[in-house]
């Protein structure tokens, strides 16, 4: 084993140990929690995102209990997958292992990619299969017919980890009009590994034949809203990335991109549409809609391959610029989530409106531990707590070991987590009482839960103080004899 090899293995190992203790420490979030309770209630689908990920916390469940670590193993076990793929990538590009090692490294001086190697999302698996169908266009493209089977794969399991992989389909046409691509359309093998990509994304078509595609029809015109054509969400998107991909290193891989689309190999060229693929497409959903940051995500790794096999003037400074940047950013993110008491002192009261800044998002991660305990001592015999923030429905279940049982009651018209619509069926919830629990916001819930309960009845709230200051406060109401369980608490017929 020679002394690349021993780094690339050095770095695999020391960032997987770095990524278990984060996702240890760090408390889960509600996003988390909501695919811990899918992996509960088995199905070949779910509403708002495909299975795999929620499959992969199953066995991870079985061995570590009902732990943060359970729920972020996938994650962890996909950004494992990400190092080992980007080794066969960057050698198909000329390098070799210590090349990778440096763009893994590279990877995590870019928040969006380091705090999200240890949490739980349907993304980081998402980037695994997107990197493994790069690797396999570039093997398409260099002449070999078996990158078809792995291309075939790898975006199949990418679909059922989360549906934007299908941009992966840009890598293979790249490899087709570049590469030796082309002379295999004339062979079996393309379209065989095509239909070994659609019998892998079965699982989601059987789920929406289901359920009157509900699935389908979510991510085409739900999941996001049209504003009209806007620069502003154009500008957001942008920013966005600029700020937690660190602006020097995006200075750099941008300049790696612009360079490299002279390489005329058709490896290269490949791996830079590959790369560009993912911020193109949502930079121009963003024209019309608001677009989060990290839908380019999988592209940067890509482009980070080549980023560490480019020479251009300012490299070295950029990568030690942005590498400080980027660790600055992701160290404050997580000392906010390690200690978001220490700084609510800092920033000033949180009840009512802050004084100084907004922060009810720091706010919302204390005191969780203490809202799930007070629930389950105010829940009588046979009560269920239920809430319209499917965060509290799954996180406070999750806080309780999976003993309290919870339900989501979709009164305020939510477009995200409504998976447990599915889950129940009216008759097993019609006649039922629950214990609603509900942030300050709503105002008008007693209203809106009198519609569709017999009686509903307001308690004393449930209050988080710190230093004598009230930090959160939680709406309690306990309601009695659900009257119509549908649409609020079910989809089902």
């Amino acid at each position: 084993m020679n002394n690349d090899t021993k780094f690339f293995l050095l770095v695999i190992l020391g960032t997987t140990l770095l990524h278990v203790v984060i996702a240890v420490t760090a408390p889960v979030s509600g996003d988390e929690a909501y695919y811990w309770d899918c992996s509960r209630h088995l199905d070949w689908s779910y509403f708002d995102q495909p299975p795999l990920v929620i499959w992969a916390m199953i066995p991870f469940r079985a061995v570590f209990g009902e732990t943060a670590l359970a729920v972020r193993a996938p994650a962890i076990l996909a950004s494992l997958l990400i190092a080992l793929t980007l080794l066969p990538v960057t050698r198909r590009l000329g390098g070799g292992p210590r090349e990778a090692g440096v763009a893994y490294l590279l990877l995590h001086a870019a928040p969006l990619v380091f705090l999200g190697s240890s949490y739980a999302s349907t993304d980081v698996a998402m980037i695994a299969a997107y990197t493994m169908a790069t690797w396999a266009a570039m093997v398409v493209a260099d002449g070999d017919l078996r990158g078809w089977w792995g291309f075939g794969l790898a975006i199949g399991l990418g679909f059922l980890a989360k549906f934007p992989m299908v941009l992966a389909l840009a890598a293979i046409g790249a490899a087709v009009i570049w590469g030796e691509g082309k002379r295999h359309l004339t062979r079996a093998t393309p379209y065989l590994a095509a239909a070994l990509a659609f019998v892998c994304t079965a699982p989601v078509w059987i789920w929406g034949t289901a359920h009157n595609w509900a699935n389908i029809t979510f991510q085409l015109e739900g999941r996001h809203h049209s504003a009209g054509f806007t620069l502003k969400y154009l500008g957001e998107y942008l920013g966005a990335n600029l700020l937690l991909l660190s602006p020097p290193l995006v200075i750099a891989l941008g300049t790696a991109c612009w360079i490299a689309r002279r390489r005329p190999a058709p490896a290269w060229r490949v791996a830079v549409v590959s790369a560009l693929t993912p911020l193109a497409f949502f930079g121009l959903l963003a024209l019309r809609s608001r677009m989060a940051p990290h839908w380019g995500v999988p592209g940067v790794v890509v482009a980070m391959a080549m980023l560490v096999l480019l020479t251009f003037r300012f490299k070295r400074a950029l990568l030690i610029t942005g590498t400080v940047f980027g660790l600055s950013l992701s160290a404050t993110a997580l000392a906010i989530v390690a200690f978001p008491e220490k700084l609510l002192e800092v920033l000033g009261p949180v009840s009512g409106r802050p004084a100084r800044v907004n922060t009810s998002s720091v706010a919302a991660i204390i005191g969780n531990d203490e809202i799930a305990r007070e629930v389950a001592a105010r829940l009588e015999p046979g009560e269920i707590m239920v809430s319209s923030s499917y965060t509290n429905t799954h996180l406070l279940s999750f806080l309780s070991g999976g003993a309290m049982e919870t339900r989501l009651a979709n009164i305020n018209e939510g477009l995200h987590g409504l998976a447990s619509l599915y889950w129940y069926d009216p008759d097993e919830l019609a006649g039922g009482n629950f214990l609603f629990v509900a942030t300050d916001r709503f105002g008008d819930m007693h209203e809106k839960l009198a519609e569709i309960f017999s009686a509903v009845e307001e308690e004393p709230p449930i209050e988080i103080y710190r230093q004598g200051r009230l930090v959160r406060s939680m709406r309690v109401l306990r309601c009695r004899n659900l009257l119509t369980p549908v649409p609020a608490f079910t989809r089902l017929d």
